[in-house]
């Protein structure tokens, strides 16, 4: 009887490795990325996400200021 693709993949041995974050390719275990390419673009979308989530926060609070500064005076009429 011929072996299951999952036991022809146990009894495969490979060196320890983690995955790029980014693309997912095979690197050694003290790296984070494959390629400088890959770093620049986590780090870029990295920033977009904090900017992002700063002016999400901005926003709310300035909402949250009218609504407080509005809410007596429509409550008054």
């Amino acid at each position: 009887m011929s072996k299951s693709w999952k036991e022809s993949l146990k009894s495969r041995r490979y060196e320890p490795h983690k995955h790029c974050i980014v693309c997912g390719r095979a690197i050694p275990l003290g790296q984070d990325f494959c390629s400088t390419e890959c770093k620049e673009s986590y780090t870029k979308a990295d920033k977009s996400k904090s900017r992002k989530s700063t002016i999400q926060f901005v926003v709310i609070a300035v909402v949250m200021v009218v609504m407080i500064l509005l809410l007596p005076k429509l409550a008054g009429a």
